[in-house]
């Protein structure tokens, strides 16, 4: 009897065990997983938005940046704003940031409405953008930290004005000058574009 009640208890010991570790410890191990999947790599947790640490100044050129300031130039060229909206300031940064009785709508008719008709009007008032060739994008400057302040933001992010994109239609350089960027997560992303090229 002793030679069977051993094993037999053994093995009710061990089925609500999975290999490895207990239910408990599986369910703990998800839980780090997803919290790890969720965090962008190699940034700090900075609270409840869960992003990168915005203290920490984005690079003045990146290929991501560049890769973006193209797609900001396809969108004139195709007068398809769709094409740029990686560029523009996101939607749910502006809300956790700007001070404004109701940022969402502020965001839909400051931001994304403005970004859309200034890329439609550089589009019907550029001869040839169509023949546009990407040079180069350049952040302006200074860059200055700009700190909460009511009706801006509620919060310290990096601002610039007067960026530069560079182009080229049938060899004749031209540029298009970003009136704002503003940072967020680590990425420079446009507030206002300026409609003028120049």
């Amino acid at each position: 009897m002793r030679s069977l009640l051993c094993p037999a208890m053994l093995a009710f010991a061990l089925a609500g065990c999975p290999p490895g570790g207990t239910k408990a410890g599986a369910a703990g191990d998800a839980a780090v997983d997803a919290k790890t999947a969720i965090a962008p790599a190699g940034t700090a947790e900075a609270g409840a938005d869960g992003g990168a640490d915005d203290a920490v100044l984005p690079p003045s050129s990146s290929p991501e940046l560049t890769a973006r300031a193209k797609h900001l130039l396809e969108a004139i060229a195709h007068d398809d704003p769709g094409l740029a909206t990686d560029i523009v300031f996101p939607r749910d940064a502006y809300l956790l940031a700007k001070d404004a009785a109701d940022p969402g709508k502020q965001w839909d008719t400051k931001v994304i409405t403005a970004f859309t008709r200034q890329i439609h009007a550089m589009h019907r008032h550029t001869k040839g953008i169509e023949r546009a060739q990407f040079v180069t994008f350049d952040l302006g400057e200074p860059v200055v930290q700009a700190v909460p302040k009511k009706r801006d933001l509620k919060r310290s992010l990096w601002r610039v004005r007067h960026s530069r994109l560079t182009y080229t239609i049938d060899g004749k350089a031209q540029h298009i000058d970003l009136a704002e960027m503003l940072s967020w997560r680590g990425a420079w992303y446009v507030t206002r574009i300026r409609g003028t090229v120049k």
